[in-house]
């Protein structure tokens, strides 16, 4: 019988292996995440273009404020990847930046790739767990997270340590996929919805989507004001404000 942390140490390696892959970067370059398109345009953005669309999309979402008096002066991004959006809202803002993956070799990517912009005064990389972050309670101004937590087994754990490192006054930004609401005429997923949703987690090392309002309701637990994103189909976040 495997234990729950047997499995979750399985897991990691399976995603540290997954993500060690060179074609990662090869095909996705330095932002490890999906991109913001438009649905009715007429001609298609190069994938570096959607990707930092979905950025900013998130950022304007979120009502960062970009005055020197109120723009962040710290970001943590949680399953950073090799660091391209990390150095990206970093620069941006000025803003001391560290990001943490559970992949060694992500982190030493994200390293080169930021010294090499000579960002490595203000961003720096670590290995570390979204569900064990080691840091303070409040250091952050901004908690940032693009697409990780699709891989993590405790949705719970996650959403309370994100809450549990921002600053007060500060936001979360979360990006991940989630389930679709059910129409009233279903019960649950069709037989072949679900066999795609396993083929994709297999592939990917994803474990079980929750729902949108699933994400609300465990941010509403520690009494968040959460903005829940009104885009579908688009990568778009829900974002959360630490009151």
């Amino acid at each position: 019988m495997t234990s729950t942390n047997d499995a979750n140490v399985e897991l990691n390696k399976k995603i540290i292996d997954l993500y060690s892959d060179p074609s990662f970067e090869d095909i996705w370059g330095s932002h490890m995440h999906h991109g913001f398109y438009d649905l009715d345009a007429t001609t298609k953005p190069n994938v570096q273009t959607a990707q930092i669309r979905l950025i900013e999309e998130a950022l304007r979402f979120a009502n960062v404020p970009e005055g020197s008096s109120k723009k962040p002066a710290t970001i943590l991004d949680v399953g950073c990847g090799i660091g391209g959006p990390l150095s990206y809202v970093a620069k941006k803002y000025g803003a001391k930046g560290i990001g943490i993956d559970i992949s060694p070799h992500n982190i030493q990517r994200g390293t080169e790739i930021s010294n090499a912009q000579g960002l490595g005064h203000e961003v720096t990389f670590q290995v570390a767990d979204a569900l064990q972050l080691p840091f303070s309670d409040g250091q952050f101004g901004i908690v940032w997270s693009l697409e990780c937590g699709d891989h993590l087994p405790d949705k719970t754990m996650f959403v309370s340590e994100l809450v549990r490192v921002a600053a007060p006054g500060g936001t979360i930004i979360l990006t991940t996929s989630c389930l679709g609401d059910l129409t009233p005429n279903e019960e649950s997923l069709k037989p072949q919805e679900r066999e795609l949703l396993q083929s994709l987690r297999e592939s990917m090392c994803l474990l079980e989507w929750i729902s949108c309002a699933h994400y609300v309701d465990l941010f509403k637990s520690h009494a968040m004001k959460v903005l829940p994103s009104t885009y579908l189909y688009t990568s778009v976040p829900v974002v959360i404000h630490v009151t």
